[in-house]
């Protein structure tokens, strides 16, 4: 019986396809989640488990036409799926403390912050939307492929995303001037 190491497969096979992939597109994976779960650990996990998956079904994915946008749109599905599952299983008995944002002397850092925690109040599927059209520069018919809904429904998905971003901006607004 021979036994083959990674290292004695040859150039052209699944493994070692994947293992460049991943050398190559790991980074970006891991941003893509760490912006649609607006953690980075939790961004680790969906990555991870993506990952996994994956592996085991690389050659299948390989052949596919767009390998990228195909594992991309794991991540997100994962990372919306991850959501409801985490959501289902804890069950808080009282609310723990607001968190307070990490103070940093740079407005842009501040808004950044500010940005993602109002993200983090989204609905998962309008989060996704609005992460992928603004962050990742996608239309809406990519978005739509993405997510496997309509054009429509995109944009409704971004326009009452949006609007919730607003509204909650306005109230953050009025609470400060109020407070002056």
């Amino acid at each position: 019986m021979i036994v083959m190491s990674v290292e004695d497969e040859p150039d052209d096979s699944p493994a070692i396809d994947f293992e460049r992939y991943v050398a190559e597109h790991g980074a970006a994976l891991l941003r893509h989640a760490t912006v649609l779960t607006a953690d980075h650990a939790a961004a680790q996990d969906v990555v991870q488990a993506v990952l996994e998956r994956a592996y085991t079904r690389w050659p299948t994915i390989a052949a596919v036409q767009f390998v990228d946008a195909y594992v991309r749109r794991m991540v997100t599905n994962e990372a919306i799926t991850m959501k409801r599952r985490w959501s289902s299983r804890i069950h808080l008995t009282s609310l723990p403390p607001e968190a307070s944002p990490v103070s940093d002397t740079t407005e842009q850092h501040a808004e950044h912050d500010a940005l993602i925690a109002r993200l983090r109040a989204l609905p998962p599927r309008q989060r996704a939307v609005l992460v992928l059209r603004y962050f990742e520069d996608m239309s809406d018919a990519q978005i739509a492929t993405e997510l496997g809904c309509t054009e429509s429904t995109v944009r409704g998905y971004v326009l009452r995303g949006l609007r919730a971003l607003r509204i909650d901006l306005d109230e953050r607004t009025t609470a400060t001037l109020e407070t002056r």
